[in-house]
């Protein structure tokens, strides 16, 4: 019986290192996604003039904007899937949460996820989508007041 109880205190033990291993591999590769918008001055502005609509963008910065999106979704992804498995700890995954939830609002962050919305898990679209839909668009501090101007490379 006492063999029982250890064996059962192990397991729930590995289970728990498991779920904090997870949950930091996966923050850190979100972190990573974002990186280039602290990293990268050009990036940034793409980002800034972005949130707004598509519609600011030009051909070029439509694509970064794109890429940049793609890959914080994509993340994004992934800590949905690993939390619908128990993997995340479910607070971190409140936190990212809000973070999605607010970020989806943003008016160019809508027009990209209504083209590029296929490109992910049908769990994860309709997750994404719940989020759209239960909130209206941002009142976002429009950012064409700003100046912001793509450095020259």
């Amino acid at each position: 019986m006492v063999g029982l109880v250890f064996v059962g205190l192990e397991l729930r033990q590995n289970t728990r290192i498991q779920r904090v291993n997870a949950t930091q591999m996966l923050a850190a590769e979100y972190a990573d996604a974002l990186d280039v918008l602290a990293d990268d001055p050009h990036a940034a502005c793409v980002y800034v003039k972005g949130i707004d609509g598509l519609d600011n963008l030009d051909g070029a910065e439509r694509l970064q904007f794109f890429v940049i999106w793609f890959r914080i979704f994509r993340a994004a992804e992934q800590l949905h899937y690993y939390a619908e498995e128990g993997m995340v700890e479910p607070r971190i995954w409140r936190s990212f949460q809000r973070q999605l939830n607010e970020v989806s609002r943003l008016p160019g962050v809508r027009e990209w996820w209504t083209v590029r919305r296929d490109w992910f898990s049908d769990d994860f679209q309709t997750f994404i989508d719940e989020l759209v839909e239960s909130a209206p668009p941002a009142a976002w501090q429009t950012y064409q007041d700003h100046a912001c101007t793509v450095p020259a490379s």
